[in-house]
């Protein structure tokens, strides 16, 4: 974050922070909810599927908890929900890692075709943004070292050629043994998704969800008057850069998000210092938000359970 605000004049970040109006967080706060509710009903549909039917309120909850877990170890929020639903559910956890794992190939896979739409749309500004990151510089390194590139492959290589010869001894050994069990589940999870009844329905939440997303980030925009004139098209595309910091291994995106998303904002047009301002005030206050309900739900999840033995 610190890298982000380096080269802003505390005097003009505050005065930035107090020139936005704060209702605009407040939408953006309801979009997430919203957000997170449509999740927990995605995610659910994928544990029914194989044959379990948790408590709606309690896989919401475990949802918002996931998200604070990721605030504070980066990653932890998806190993968090499923022993949430574990603990109060009796789910197996390797069939709700199989639900997970789908979800989330749905959200990447979603996150792709957004891609290439908006480079449809957008390409001048994307390849913009694209050649601003260090993306560029490390592709060339990495074509012109090609003897880098050759051990590389030849090493995947040699490990699937070795695993392939050793896959009797593999099978035989007693640790995998003890992880069949594990693994057959999972497949089952997978497998079940094929099977799935109401496909439309899931189709439907994980437009909802990424819909959600978008107004959770572009509602955001009208509160401060240097980015209040972008166009929806600008939003998303800002949105889509950002959504990429989010994957980088920091908790909650830390330091990565509000530097592509300023940098993004400063590539359609909006000044350095102003970009930089807003990208920080709302990364702050999404983030707040966000452990505010992950909390709740954490808090909320004894009570909703009370009658439970």
């Amino acid at each position: 974050m610190w890298y982000v605000f380096k080269d802003i004049p505390m005097r003009d970040f505050i005065t930035d922070v107090k020139s936005m109006d704060y209702q605009y967080f407040a939408y953006s706060a309801i979009f997430m909810v919203a957000a997170h509710f449509f999740r927990a009903l995605r995610w659910k549909q994928l544990i029914v599927s194989n044959g379990y039917n948790p408590s709606t309120k309690n896989v919401f909850a475990s949802v918002l908890f996931m998200y604070v877990s990721n605030l504070v170890v980066p990653r932890s929020g998806e190993i968090a929900r499923c022993g949430t639903i574990y603990k109060y559910e009796k789910i197996p956890i390797p069939l709700l890692i199989g639900t997970v794992v789908i979800e989330r190939l749905t959200d990447l896979i979603s996150l792709l075709i957004l891609t290439v739409m908006i480079v449809f749309v957008r390409f001048d500004i994307v390849y913009n943004i694209y050649c601003k990151t260090a993306l560029p510089e490390l592709l060339e390194n990495i074509i012109e070292n090609q003897s880098l590139l050759l051990f590389t492959s030849l090493s995947i290589f040699l490990i699937l050629i070795s695993i392939f010869l050793l896959r009797k001894k593999i099978a035989a050994n007693s640790i995998f043994k003890k992880t069949q069990p594990f693994f057959k589940q999972l497949k089952g999870s997978f497998i079940k998704l094929f099977q799935l009844r109401n496909k439309f329905v899931f189709l439907l939440y994980t437009i909802a969800i990424w819909l959600c997303y978008i107004g959770m980030f572009y509602v955001c925009i009208f509160a401060f008057e240097h980015t209040e004139n972008l166009s929806l098209s600008d939003g998303v595309t800002v949105f889509i850069a950002g959504s990429y910091g989010m994957v980088a291994p920091t908790p909650g995106g830390i330091g990565v998000w509000p530097a592509i998303v300023s940098m993004a904002l400063e590539v359609i047009g909006i000044a350095s210092n102003y970009a930089k301002s807003w990208a920080g005030v709302s990364f702050i206050l999404m983030t707040l938000s966000t452990a505010a309900a992950g909390t709740l739900g954490f808090v909320a999840l004894p009570f909703i359970n009370k009658d439970k033995k």
